[in-house]
């Protein structure tokens, strides 16, 4: 048998963050081209002004070589009567020798004076990147090199970056925090929106407020509404047909119980036997099925209720309890079962109609379900701020697995011939559900059996 790898779930993100990191990340990366194509301009810029400046040494350097030449390189004298230039120049002979030259200047040319025509070099001298211009002056034969290292004009770009870094830090901080405020403030709506379906319930299907003027989120509710409003009209729909169709089937079933009595009245078990017990067979299936047409009509009731619109009051424990034990009495006597009543809780908040319909199908469940003869065990304690209603017997109880799905319509436990429809236990975790209670299954009298609790919260209670 092949096994097909089973797919994991895609992982979740912050729509808030991710949104924030891609504003500010694509921000920053558009700053940083920003700021690369401002150094690139600015590199170009100060390249050219440099060049200038390199060809403007040039030109004077060779108005210096007219008026004296023949000075050895290298001498500065501050009384001197030509002018002072603070330029790496040098003043070359055809020859190659250094005639004159700037007290920073390479003492070896820059660039072989066999080079001619006036222009641009990169070179490198004594260690060093140099940026020369050359200028010769055809008339005397020398050349002029003025030259400025490289490292000068990298230093003012760097320069120039370190000016901008902070500035753009600032910016971008800023930046993260005016999208952080606005992109907040703007999923507002969203998070309303999301809080407002959070409190929908199978009762509670009415549309979702929308206050956002966003077309985005007003076509996102608008939808939501759309779809709540055709479940709202499935689940109405579905409601009222299985209270109609109880309420409608209660009057034929009862006719039929009733002919059904007259045949057992025509025919005595002691005259055709055969016919007596197949009427016996037929009447307790019209019961199971009265049961059934019963069970509907109570969860018919109870699925359009609220946990807020159930009506709610003081109701006494004792004689609630008495009047569901009283109810099972005779299913009880059919199965030699004794029912104890322990109230030690003397009110609870709640609805009283809905509270007796749960302890009722409790208790009827536990007598059918108990052993013969067994003890089936009704009360109501105070637990904290809660009261709890508790039905136990002392039966077989049921498997773990079976505990999972015994609220479930329609659910039967396999392996029992007692009649009955599955729906018992389904309008108990209803009424629980309206009281905004909680309900419990554990072990029953002595360890054995079963127990069913509701956990009522008491908040009614003076």
């Amino acid at each position: 048998m092949r096994w097909r790898k089973q797919s994991r779930p895609a992982r979740g993100y912050s729509l808030r963050r991710r949104l924030i990191s891609t504003t500010l990340g694509s921000s920053i990366l558009v700053g940083l081209v920003s700021t690369l194509i401002v150094l690139a301009i600015a590199r170009k810029e100060v390249n050219e002004a440099y060049d200038d400046w390199l060809k403007e040494g040039a030109r004077l350097v060779l108005a210096l070589g007219e008026g004296g030449p023949g000075r050895d390189a290298g001498q500065s004298r501050p009384n001197d009567a030509q002018p002072t230039l603070r330029l790496d120049y040098q003043l070359v002979s055809r020859d190659g020798q250094v005639l004159l030259r700037g007290e920073d200047a390479p003492k070896q040319p820059f660039v072989d004076p066999n080079r001619r025509g006036d222009r641009y070099y990169d070179v490198r001298a004594d260690g060093e990147d140099w940026r020369v211009y050359v200028r010769h002056h055809d008339t005397l034969g020398f050349s002029a090199q003025v030259g400025q290292e490289l490292d000068d004009r990298t230093d003012l770009i760097w320069d120039m970056l370190e000016s901008l870094a902070w500035p753009l830090v600032g910016l971008w901080a800023l930046l993260g925090v005016i999208n952080w405020i606005l992109i907040w403030r703007l999923l507002k709506p969203l998070e309303r929106m999301s809080r407002g379906i959070e409190a929908k319930s199978p009762s509670d299907l009415s549309p979702v407020a929308d206050d956002s003027r966003a077309y985005e989120v007003q076509s996102v509710t608008a939808a939501l509404n759309r779809l709540l409003g055709r479940l709202d009209r499935a689940l109405e729909a579905e409601r009222r047909f299985t209270a109609d169709a109880a309420h409608e089937l209660r009057t034929p079933l009862a006719a039929l119980a009733s002919r059904i009595q007259v045949l057992q009245r025509s025919h005595p078990a002691g005259q055709a036997p055969a016919l007596a017990a197949q009427l016996q067979r037929l009447r307790a299936d019209m019961m199971r099925t009265t049961a059934l047409v019963e069970n509907l009509l109570q969860l018919a009731r109870l699925d359009p209720q609220s946990a807020d619109a159930m009506p709610r009051e003081l109701v006494p424990v004792q004689p609630l309890l008495q009047d569901a034990v009283d109810a099972c009495a005779q299913a009880a006597a059919a199965r030699g079962a004794t029912i104890q009543i322990e109230a030690r809780e003397a009110e609870l908040y709640g609805n009283r109609d809905a509270l007796y319909t749960a302890l009722r199908n409790l208790i009827h469940n536990a007598v059918s379900y108990g052993r013969k003869g067994g003890q089936v065990r009704v009360a109501a304690e105070r637990v904290g701020q809660h009261v709890a209603l508790s039905v136990s017997d002392d039966g077989d109880g049921a498997s773990p697995a079976d505990l999972e799905r015994l609220t479930q319509r329609f659910f039967r436990v396999l392996g029992t011939d007692v009649p009955g429809s599955g729906l018992g236990l389904s309008i108990v975790a209803r009424v629980a559900e309206v009281h905004r209670a909680e309900l419990r299954f554990g072990p029953g009298l002595n360890g054995r059996g079963l127990g069913v609790t509701l956990l009522l919260p008491n908040t009614g209670t003076r």
